[in-house]
């Protein structure tokens, strides 16, 4: 993370960084598509649309490799694509999306190998499990996923040199993403007790469970379609691997001190476990349509009117989808008054704040606010540096009930004389743009 740059000339000069917490998967990705369209906050929603894309069509992808139906493949893909927060998410720029379709192309490559056995396959199973490792730190839960879906569908593989070698492989791919789990393994990650533990399982179990059953969020019939898909005795392996997929992006948030399903913002979790519930969900809703519409020439019409009704029910949750919610509304303000201000500052000035990233991706050279408290630094360096000036931005973390926010906020206006710029307002919020006088 870039905690000082200026961006001069069209590129970005990172003048001091931070070792961030998270995996560096998705900024990987999202660093390919501003090198080939150009550095925009568009970019990165457009991002997520083709994720969202690649998704549904690998969704279908490993719903016919497992279960064999494109009626029910075909299905599953609608299902994904429908659901109500699988289509608010994947219009942000989240890394969940991105994390959900890493899993499941990991799904897919074990699943083939178990189908084929051949090296070619192997190679693309280790690959892809290595990669879904740098998206998120629960990722590492495809690691046993994707044993699983050997020892389930082709345990005889367990026993050949391939598989040992693209074990080998896969722990070599994996070196990087393992390592940086190893360096931040003491991370508070905003808590200051245990990140995870059995005592949240009592709150987040319940809201977690229940929000697949009667939530305005996740429709209920895709829920009992999932249950019934998962039912049959004829893939009754497949069943069984499509439930422990599941039920792994499920339970590791139920354990986490903030994985409630109602907890701010995220309900982004959920789409962990969207793929192997749509595709339960496609196999229910193919069984159905075939036991209807075979019972005789009258009921042809029923896998029509079953997939049509499936796009109808999905426009019960547009206004959800639509919605903005009132999740996170201190920290969107925060972005729509800093765009704001950013684009009232004058050439080659610099701004201080919490999120220099944001007023980078504007184009605005911007570092860490802490920084500040390096009063010798800013008045030698930084006001000689920035003829444009030099800016506070009293920013969301500024408003919180966190005394140490406070201090760092409140420390650099008491250090220097200042003059405000401009402010707006939220409910019982202030953001403000300062201009440090020397």
């Amino acid at each position: 993370m870039c905690n000082e740059g200026h961006v001069e000339y069209g590129r970005l000069h990172c003048v001091r960084g931070e070792y961030n917490k998270q995996p560096h998967g998705y900024p990987y990705l999202l660093s390919l598509a501003y090198r080939l369209f150009g550095v925009s906050e568009s970019i990165a929603f457009r991002l997520n649309n083709a994720v969202a894309g690649l998704a549904v069509v690998v969704t279908v992808l490993l719903a016919q490799l497992l279960f064999g139906t494109t009626r029910a493949s075909l299905l599953a893909g609608a299902v994904l694509a429908l659901l109500p927060m699988q289509l608010t998410w994947s219009n942000t720029a989240a890394v969940e999306p991105s994390a959900a379709l890493a899993c499941a192309v990991a799904m897919l490559a074990a699943t083939h190998y178990a189908a084929t056995g051949t090296a070619s396959a192997a190679a693309w199973m280790v690959a892809a499990a290595a990669w879904a490792l740098t998206m998120r730190p629960e990722c590492i839960l495809i690691v046993p996923l994707v044993l699983f879906t050997v020892v389930l569908l082709a345990p005889s593989e367990l026993a050949t040199r391939r598989w040992w070698l693209a074990v080998a492989a896969g722990l070599v791919l994996a070196v990087v993403p393992l390592m940086h789990l190893a360096a931040v393994r003491d991370e508070g990650w905003g808590t200051t007790g245990p990140r995870l533990s059995w005592a949240y399982a009592q709150a987040n179990a319940p809201v977690n469970f229940t929000f697949y059953f009667a939530d305005e969020r996740f429709p209920f019939a895709i829920a009992i379609a999932a249950i019934a898909g998962l039912a049959g005795r004829r893939h009754w392996r497949q069943g069984v691997l499509m439930a422990a997929y599941a039920l792994a992006f499920w339970s590791i948030f139920v354990f986490f001190y903030a994985g409630s399903y109602n907890y701010g913002a995220d309900v982004r979790y959920s789409l962990m476990s969207y793929v192997p519930i749509a595709i339960a969900a496609g196999v229910g809703f193919s069984r159905l349509s075939a036991t209807l519409g075979g019972r005789g020439h009258r009921l042809r019409w029923v896998p029509t009117a079953l997939v049509v009704a499936v796009f109808i029910g999905a426009l019960r949750y547009a206004p959800v989808v639509r919605a903005t919610g009132e999740e996170a509304w201190a920290a969107r303000a925060d972005v729509a008054a800093a765009r704001q201000f950013a684009a009232m500052l004058p050439a080659n000035s610099l701004v201080l704040t919490h999120n220099p990233s944001m007023f980078h991706v504007w184009g605005v050279n911007a570092a860490q606010l802490s920084i500040a408290s390096d009063t010798a630094y800013v008045r030698d360096h930084l006001f000689a540096r920035y003829a444009g000036g030099v800016y506070v931005h009293w920013n969301f973390w500024c408003n919180v009930s966190d005394p140490i926010q406070a201090a760092i906020c409140r420390g650099v206006l008491d250090n220097f004389a200042h003059d405000r710029v401009a402010d707006a307002h939220e409910r019982d919020y202030t953001y403000a743009i300062y201009r440090l006088r020397r």
